[in-house]
């Protein structure tokens, strides 16, 4: 055999010998799902989150507030006084996975990449099931009616049945929101305003804060909005809004009135035991390619006084 019929060139093989030859593959299908999680995440940097190695659960410790300073009388002893501890414990859920096959026969026949748009997919599901739960606690932690420490703020909301259409509404909702947190010294880094992409929207061309008058930080033709009550208001298709009765029982609920959230990263807390890990495995008794994504992370409410809920009618 000479050298011009010995073998094919074999990209996708490390090194002469290598014995995988689409092991070189793996990075560029694990970097595009990765990238694709990435951009689809919403909840970035907004939980408070813990990494562990090993157990099922974590605790996360509670802080309560100290509110009775007095003035000292001379000559008096200080003995110090008592800050209420608490704790919460968050469980891992299952391992979160997505998976595609692409049988060896459809990689022969197609005439376009599938590699490339799967790995896509697979990091958007994975991304999407978790905006999905992280934005159904932050809106039940405004439920929460008994605060995690005497003498704690509970959460609270806002609603009025014209939210969903009139950006006046929601402009107020910002500030009453802010007011509510400020009024109850309620901590935990910045707040931001969470809303679907319809109400985002109307918020961007509404002239009560796109015009030169006013903060002017509407911007119709970008369709971006700026800070309303120094709140960053964020696009995104994970507030709920339905009735979710199906799935883990901790991220089900009625949320058909829910129009929008206010809340910071202590709101809710994540519990990691594994980030994103993606695969690309050759199952040759299949005749095909499994692409396999999956992580591994529970969620839970830590803090409910840091939430508040938007909502188009009155609570019950």
């Amino acid at each position: 055999m000479s050298d011009y019929t010995d073998a094919r060139s074999q990209p996708g093989k490390k090194g002469a010998g290598g014995s995988d030859d689409r092991e070189l593959y793996l990075r560029e299908f694990g970097e595009m799902t990765i990238e694709a999680w990435d951009e689809t995440f919403d909840f970035k940097d907004a939980t408070y989150s813990k990494t562990i190695s090993r157990g099922k659960s974590e605790t996360f410790p509670i802080i309560g507030r100290k509110r009775d300073a007095v003035e000292h009388v001379p000559g008096e002893e200080v003995l110090g006084g008592t800050i209420e501890h608490d704790e919460v414990e968050i469980s891992l859920d299952g391992i979160l996975i997505e998976s595609a096959f692409i049988a060896e026969i459809d990689e022969h026949l197609v005439h376009y990449d599938l590699g490339a748009p799967y790995a896509r997919q697979i990091g958007e599901s994975i991304a999407s099931t978790e905006n999905q739960r992280i934005g159904s606690l932050l809106v039940k932690a405004s439920r929460v009616t008994t605060p995690p420490y005497t003498g704690g703020p509970v959460p609270s909301y806002h609603y009025h049945a014209d939210m969903r259409t009139d950006p006046s509404h929601l402009e107020e909702a910002a500030f009453l929101g802010i007011e509510h947190i400020r009024k109850n010294d309620i901590g935990g880094g910045q707040s931001r305003y969470w809303l679907p992409w319809k109400q985002q929207l109307l918020l961007a061309r509404y002239t009560g804060i796109d015009t030169e008058e006013t903060s002017g930080s509407g911007d119709r033709s970008a369709g971006t909005v700026g800070r309303i009550a120094g709140l960053e208001v964020k696009g995104t298709n994970s507030v709920p809004s339905t009735n979710i009765t199906t799935g883990r029982a901790k991220y089900q609920g009625d949320f058909t009135t829910t129009v929008g959230v206010i809340a910071n990263q202590m709101a809710v807390g994540t519990l990691n035991k594994r980030g994103l890990r993606v695969v690309m495995d050759e199952q040759k008794r299949r005749l095909g390619t499994l692409m396999l994504g999956s992580k591994f992370a529970g969620h839970g409410i830590l803090r409910p006084e840091c939430s508040f809920e938007v909502a188009d009618t009155v609570r019950s």
